[in-house]
């Protein structure tokens, strides 16, 4: 199948740079010896379980649980296949791979986001082209497919579609006497000041508008792409918004902070908890977030939440001006397995719609199948909002330069939310900081 749709905008949330990958490792870690084959060849033969390790980072909680259960419906279809799940923390999982897949000790199957063109480039993972026909790939947009593609060959299969949506806390809305939701930025700006108050008389605000949180990268992004810039340069090895567009959309998000003040600054606390308990306790009204976070809310807090797509920006084409983070997560096969086709096996099951579901559902995601969706959220009100959005996903290209532009954006802004930097210069000190590390 060939896929040329181009893509548009936005990846997500792997963290630490890529490091230690360099040179073309990919012949000697795909490759296998004889002592290997052979080895594979007497483990079949002798009627022994196929050993295959699955790693992934989590997006609950529960992460551990949910994948007991999918794992265990596998094994009653695949009795001779056994498999191992590894819930790698985000924080660690892009070191771990490197490390593994350089030893050439990969596991055969993993859960990647962007930063799987490095992989892809140095050998490590398995084109799936063979494996995946036309009627496997029938119910994915070709968008998805070429996301998940690197020099036309398919490494991945679409398993995690999310975007974001405004989280609001409902009866703050009313309080204020608020009946309509914003749709663009100066909507916007009005809201949060409306909502923004001194609910004590003392002097000092202890109602916000809107809060970022601290360890978000995308959010932020958001008015930059939609004032009219783009995320990369052309090469995707640098940003694309060091220019008037990108500092007009900093510039909005400095306002917020600096000139409204309706944004909770970052002084009032000092980790992700004590941030998110803002919003929790009704002293926050509004949280810009992936929609995943439903659950996650709903968990914590018994507030009456609502959701409403990102209000757009002031650039003069839809596709930048309602932009919103996206982004797609798929399942793929190390080169390196001694059983592609029992490895195989699990994407393909995982990924049936049937079965996907399961994980999707739990966790609040959705899938990159419309098959898939059309099973689950039925009645609710926020994810109806994001569904939306999902139906006309748009993800950019994945770049080997992915976590750096991670990193990145967050010093980027925190630098303007402290007020250390103008959105000129923190736009200028990102630019310059991912040339140094992509040499161009």
């Amino acid at each position: 199948m060939r896929r040329k749709i181009a893509m548009f905008l936005c990846a997500s949330m792997a963290m630490g740079l890529l490091a230690g990958c360099g040179g073309d490792a990919g012949g000697s870690a795909s490759s296998e010896s004889k002592e290997d084959k052979s080895t594979e060849a007497s483990d079949k033969e002798s009627g022994e379980k196929v050993k295959l390790t699955f790693w992934k980072s989590p997006h609950s909680d529960r992460e551990d649980d949910i994948w007991a259960g999918m794992i265990q419906d596998f094994n009653k279809e695949n009795p001779d296949i056994e498999v191992e799940f590894l819930n790698v923390a985000w924080d660690s999982v892009v070191e771990k791979e490197t490390a593994a897949f350089s030893a050439g000790s990969g596991p055969d199957i993993s859960f990647q986001t962007e930063q799987f063109p490095l992989y892809a480039k140095n050998g490590y993972l398995l084109s799936l082209d063979d494996y995946a026909d036309d009627e496997k790939l029938a119910g994915y947009p070709e968008s998805a497919l070429e996301y998940c593609s690197q020099d036309g060959k398919l490494m991945g299969i679409p398993f995690v579609a999310l975007n974001s949506v405004m989280f609001y806390n409902k009866d703050m809305f009313e309080e204020a006497g608020i009946t309509q939701v914003p749709t663009t930025w100066e909507e916007l700006r009005e809201t949060a000041k409306k909502l923004t108050q001194d609910k004590d008389g003392n002097g000092e605000t202890d109602q916000w508008g809107m809060m970022y949180e601290m360890d978000d990268y995308w959010q932020p992004l958001s008015y930059i792409i939609q004032a009219g810039a783009d995320m990369w340069n052309k090469n995707l090895t640098n940003i694309g918004f060091n220019n008037d567009q990108g500092v007009e959309g900093l510039t909005f998000f400095d306002q917020l902070y600096h000139e409204d003040q309706v944004v909770l600054p970052l002084e009032k606390y000092t980790n992700r908890d004590e941030e998110r308990a803002y919003f929790y306790n009704g002293q926050v009204a509004m949280f810009p977030q992936q929609i995943h976070y439903t659950n996650i809310i709903k968990e914590a807090s018994d507030i009456d939440l609502g959701a409403f797509a990102l209000p757009q920006g002031p650039a003069g084409d839809e596709e930048h001006a309602k932009w919103n983070f996206a982004n797609i997560g798929m399942l793929s096969i190390s080169s390196q397995t001694k059983y592609p086709d029992e490895a195989w096996k699990f994407v393909e099951f995982i990924t049936r719609p049937e079965v996907e579901k399961i994980y999707l559902s739990e966790v609040g995601f959705f899938s990159p199948q419309l098959a898939t969706n059309d099973m689950m959220y039925e009645g609710d009100e926020i994810m109806a909002v994001a569904a939306e959005g999902i139906k006309k996903l748009q993800v950019s290209p994945a770049s080997d330069y992915a976590n750096a532009m991670l990193q990145n954006l967050k010093i980027m802004y925190e630098n303007v939310a402290r007020g250390e930097k103008s959105p000129a210069d923190a736009i200028q000190s990102m630019y310059d900081s991912m040339k140094a590390i992509s040499g161009e």
